[in-house]
């Protein structure tokens, strides 16, 4: 990596939720990828002219939360259940506020026509400012460390502050009709100005790969080959149970090249 062009450095969620291993939804192998991207940043970080961080936003009450959701027997989904639309049609899920079935009932459409089949239930993370919505003590102190170096402040992506529709990719949301979950063109535009472009962070599996192919289909073929994009692909992990090398195929198949901290 390097260079005497523009380059941004885009890492995706590095929350303690995530990052820690007491975090409520700690990604395996997170703790190792933070420690490696911090010391990155610490030794390297001259040769990103810009460094973005997305950070996960939620409330409690969301529809890929156990709250939001009764059962037939009047209990919340346990995490990692999945609800599909059938589920809601016949009863077996229901949102625990009545109000909200007919958002349950848009949310379900707007999967359906991605081909998504069910929605996973996560357990409560990132809930707005609690310690699991928090930066990761290394990298944050990495940041700093940038900024006194460079004079640059870090730029703050916020995502997922709608609590009727999963978003893992920085740019948009599963549904992507409101205004808040829409395609981040702001972003983009930034984005896209810059000569090269690497991403790290959590999850593989979600968010990381979500917002690569987010950018990479946005940016079009002749655009991807004019700029360079990059994943640390050490700096990276899925989700338990998800395949990390397909999510790697799917991203090296979208144009960008996988690197290491040590390239």
């Amino acid at each position: 990596m390097g260079g005497t062009g523009s380059h941004a450095l885009v890492v995706i969620d590095p929350q303690n939720d995530f990052c820690d291993q007491r975090g409520s939804l700690y990604v395996d192998g997170a703790a190792s990828d933070i420690a490696r991207l911090s010391s990155h940043i610490t030794e390297r970080g001259g040769e990103y002219s810009d460094i973005f961080v997305s950070l996960d936003s939620h409330d409690v009450i969301a529809i890929f939360h156990p709250r939001f959701w009764v059962g037939e027997d009047g209990l919340n989904p346990a995490p990692f259940t999945r609800i599909s639309e059938g589920d809601l049609s016949s009863g077996k899920w229901r949102p625990a506020s009545p109000l909200y079935r007919e958002r349950a009932a848009k949310t379900f459409s707007a999967m359906k026509s991605k081909q998504i089949d069910s929605m996973m239930i996560w357990p409560e993370h990132c809930v707005v400012s609690t310690w699991g919505c928090q930066i990761a003590d290394a990298l944050r102190d990495a940041l700093r460390s940038w900024r006194g170096i460079t004079g640059r402040a870090v730029r703050y992506v916020f995502k997922g502050e709608n609590p009727f529709t999963d978003q893992f990719s920085i740019f948009e949301g599963v549904d992507s009709s409101w205004p808040e979950t829409s395609f981040n063109e702001a972003l983009f535009s930034r984005l896209s100005g810059f000569d090269a472009v690497t991403f790290a962070g959590e999850a593989l599996s979600h968010c990381v790969e979500s917002s690569i192919v987010s950018y990479t289909g946005r940016l079009g073929h002749t655009a991807r080959k004019s700029q360079k994009i990059t994943l640390l692909a050490d700096c990276t992990s899925p989700v338990a149970g998800f395949d990390r090398q397909s999510s790697l195929s799917r991203i090296t198949a979208s144009g960008v090249s996988c690197v290491t901290t040590a390239s």
